[in-house]
């Protein structure tokens, strides 16, 4: 059961960032004045059952500060709007929090709304203007509509109904949110026993204006779309929607993980697009394959960057998602569906954060050998740091680059 936990924690998401190649790569250009620039929401696991979110004002520094800290609950993810940070729960609290960045490179803490109401557990939230945000409560399948100034709930969309559910079930799940032409797409989780839920990916499209369902779509190639906390959806420039699924872990032979699409001015799944990760054998991967992906983040021009799970790794008691190195970093192609592994330290099952500034893509690491942190790797040079740009204690589950 610990172990399932872990795995839904997982499935959640998690961060720590390092870099890859040589003893002299350039470092991170410092941030030394004025609003934080780096915003890290860090899991202290297993040293101590508790997250941290931190603002990163000076990024010279050569470990992360915990001095202007705000501790929250384990596993804490973030989004942003404008000059607002969110701590979203993820598996260990039901609750949103809101922090505003000040001049001085604080956080100041400005209000929380509790989500679900049934479990503590929120899913994910997204920002549509001053007034108007929402947030998924999974196990009360229900989608939470606050006001992202006040934090106060002004509504609610109600799904528990057969129609939303999967297999005669009136409990879809809702996880992720994203917001394309006034349509807000919603994906649905359809648990049997989480992270277990039935095959398919199911996303419902949602009428923003009215806050009406509209309908529900399902491609059986993948499985269990978007996850809680990370891995969100995101569009290309071309405005083409991407899905992503994690197959129930792959614990279910005939659940997939990888990438749908749904192209620009459509409402259904492309039949002509699917970036399966988990069917395929990786060079550079022992024994060539991965169990599961998370944490999907697109820099542009279809290049795309993940952590693939890789099961040749677990210990003979069985999986330790914190201790366990078996992660590896990839980059890939989202068009050509190819893709490759970088050469970093393999890093833990926590590790979730993966962000980009300009040439530069951070990952979070917590390596056996090489430490914990920052780890960059270069666009141009197609180098990997071997060692942190920034260490950090714990794991960085996610992280935000302004």
């Amino acid at each position: 059961m610990k172990n399932l936990i872990l795995l839904a924690v997982c499935l959640l998401g998690g961060f720590a960032l390092t870099s890859c190649d040589s003893s002299n790569d350039d470092p991170l250009p410092p941030m030394t004045e004025g609003k934080a620039n780096m915003i890290l929401a860090i899991d202290m696991a297993p040293q101590a059952s508790m997250g941290y979110i931190v603002p990163v004002q000076n990024t010279s520094n050569e470990n992360v500060s915990f001095t202007n800290a705000h501790e929250v609950k384990s596993t804490p993810y973030l989004a942003t709007y404008k000059d607002w940070v969110f701590s979203i729960g993820g598996a260990a609290d039901a609750n949103v929090y809101k922090f505003i960045r000040n001049d001085d490179g604080t956080l100041t803490k400005a209000g929380q709304i509790q989500v679900d109401r049934m479990a503590p557990m929120a899913g994910n939230m997204l920002v549509v203007n001053d007034t108007k945000a929402y947030a998924t409560a999974p196990i009360e399948n229900k989608i939470v509509i606050f006001n992202p100034t006040t934090m106060e709930r002004t509504g609610e969309i109600d799904l528990a109904d057969s129609r939303w559910g999967a297999e005669g079930s009136n409990t879809p799940n809702p996880i992720g949110l994203f917001l394309r032409d006034n349509i807000l797409y919603v994906g649905l989780g359809q648990f049997d026993n989480m992270p277990i839920c039935k095959k398919g990916a199911h996303v419902l499209l949602v009428d923003a204006t009215t806050d009406k369902p509209i309908k529900k779509i399902v491609d059986y190639r993948l499985s269990a779309a978007t996850v809680i906390g990370v891995g969100a959806m995101f569009v290309d420039e071309k405005n083409d929607l991407y899905i992503p699924c994690w197959g129930s872990y792959g614990y279910v032979p005939d659940q997939y993980c990888g990438l749908l699409r749904i192209k620009n001015g459509e409402t259904d799944f492309d039949k002509d697009y699917c970036f399966n990760l988990t069917d395929r054998t990786w060079t550079g991967v022992e024994g060539g394959k991965l169990q599961y992906v998370l944490s999907y983040h697109y820099a542009g021009n279809g290049e795309l960057y993940f952590f693939g799970y890789c099961p040749a790794f677990i210990g003979a008691s069985g999986p330790d998602y914190i201790n366990d190195k078996t992660n590896y970093a990839f980059k890939a192609n989202l068009y050509n569906c190819t893709g490759e592994v970088l050469n970093f330290p393999r890093t833990n099952g926590y590790s979730c954060a993966i962000n980009h500034k300009d040439n530069k893509v951070y990952f979070g690491l917590v390596t056996e050998s090489n430490g914990a942190g920052l780890f960059e790797y270069d666009r141009n040079t197609k180098k990997c740091s071997q060692s942190p740009v920034i260490k950090s204690q714990g794991t960085i589950m996610d992280m935000v680059i302004y």
